[in-house]
């Protein structure tokens, strides 16, 4: 009995002494560490939020591995993205890809054609860029509309005196009122006090910490969609004519801009034709200082930010967003004075963002050796609106991989996805409830 107690405090202590080693850092955590019940076993478990990472996510433990599963868990939420949204912007039906395709799924029984949309991710400044361009557009409207009123030159009676000018044109007001004025005067005027409403509350950007970051997706999303043959834009990661020649003649904003200073000249000339005591002259002298008011704010300063910023030379220009939004809205269709709106291939915006990804590291062991396996996912949430702001569609797609082997990473990282994009039970969002207004 004694050599059997002998033994039997032997095999303990040497279970014991294994258990107690340390595992490697190896995951990249936010949750802690946890250990399971029993001394036979550890097991180490991370994951890091794309909104909210840990402090000490840079020096922390790390796992290869495991980052592996949590971007091809992205790449496989893209893919069930992209069949979703390009079901409903063809207006067909998904069914599985033909053998060699590299597309994720295929669109049958398409009855549209040509279908674009414009990507943004949760970090992107287009959305303030595009509100600040779309109330300078309507702001030179509405003062062009008002010079075309005001902006009149003296008429001289049949005995050369001067002949009384209407009255509703001798109105002295400065920018808010003259504004305030013009909402009845155009369809564009109408929106300009919401839209300067907004310079106060534009986007600051903000960037994302965590494992799996916005452009990641970005780029897998715009990669699936243009395998299914839809047009793509994504100006946060390059936007239209960054490195093309400055092509002055198709810029919407320009043009407008260079409308507006022709009916400031109008005004020039108008005021020279009367003496500086005329009545004329002070409505006039009003609609001129609204004018040198905006080009003011255009031409100097940082773009309005919902933020005090203690380095504005980091901030871009007013004319600098400005320019960046009408590219995008060139490439989108708009002309003139932006009125007519976007061309019918771009008519939606997709919006992006990782929500989580981590993954995590199991270590056991024991008597008979150590058994080290790895996993990883991600979630991703993403909608689709049109471009009056209806939303077509939403939804949050998640993936992850079950714990794998050592000896066994590399055929899982190379297998095909499990789950089909084409199959049903993968596409559970009401884009196919919405068709195309």
């Amino acid at each position: 009995m004694n050599v059997f107690s002998a033994r039997a405090t032997l095999l303990l202590l040497a279970a014991l002494c294994l258990s107690s080693i340390p595992a490697p850092a190896q995951t990249k955590a936010k949750s802690g560490t946890s250990s399971k019940s029993g001394s036979s076993s550890s097991s180490t478990v991370g994951s890091t939020s794309a909104g909210n990472a840990p402090a000490d996510a840079a020096t922390g433990p790390f796992s290869i591995e495991t980052e592996m599963f949590t971007y091809k868990a992205v790449e496989e939420n893209s893919q069930v993205i992209a069949c979703d949204i390009a079901r409903y912007l063809f207006q067909g039906d998904v069914i599985d890809a033909p053998p060699g395709s590299h597309a994720p799924c295929a669109i049958s029984s398409a009855t549209q054609s040509n279908p674009g949309i414009l990507i943004v991710s949760s970090d992107s400044s287009l959305m303030s860029d595009f509100q600040l361009w779309r109330a300078d557009m309507a702001t030179m409207s509405a003062l062009e509309a008002r010079a075309n009123n005001v902006c009149v030159a003296e008429t001289k009676s049949e005995n050369g005196e001067p002949a009384p000018a209407p009255a509703q044109h001798i109105k002295s007001r400065g920018l808010g009122g003259a504004i305030s004025g013009l909402a009845q005067l155009t369809p564009q005027g109408q929106a300009v006090g919401a839209a300067l409403a907004l310079f106060s509350s534009s986007q600051t950007v903000n960037s994302v910490v965590g494992t799996v970051q916005n452009p990641a997706l970005l780029n897998e999303v715009a990669r699936q969609l243009r395998s299914l043959n839809v047009q793509v834009l994504v100006p946060e990661l390059y936007n239209p004519g960054s490195l093309g020649p400055a092509d002055y003649s198709n810029s919407p904003y320009l043009q407008n801009l260079e409308n507006f200073n022709s009916a400031y000249e109008k005004c020039t000339r108008a005021k020279a034709a009367y003496s500086e005591n005329a009545t004329e002259a002070a409505g006039i002298n009003s609609l001129i200082g609204s004018m040198d008011s905006f080009l003011k704010g255009v031409m100097s300063g940082p773009a309005p930010s919902g933020e005090d910023s203690t380095d504005a030379s980091s901030s871009p220009s007013h004319f600098a967003a400005i320019f960046t939004a009408d590219e995008v809205a060139r490439q989108m269709g708009f002309t003139g004075n932006g009125a007519s709106g976007a061309s019918p291939t771009w008519q939606h915006v997709l919006w992006l963002k990782a929500l989580e990804s981590g993954g995590s590291v199991d270590r056991q062991s024991n008597l008979f050796g150590t058994k080290i396996t790895f996993g990883g996912g991600a979630v991703d949430t993403y909608s689709v609106f049109r471009l009056n702001g209806q939303l077509v569609c939403s939804g949050n797609v998640f993936n992850f991989q079950s714990p794998v082997r050592t000896k066994d990473l590399q055929k899982t990282f190379r297998a095909m996805p499990i789950d089909n994009p084409a199959h049903p039970s993968m596409l559970r969002s009401t884009c196919a409830m919405l068709p195309p207004s």
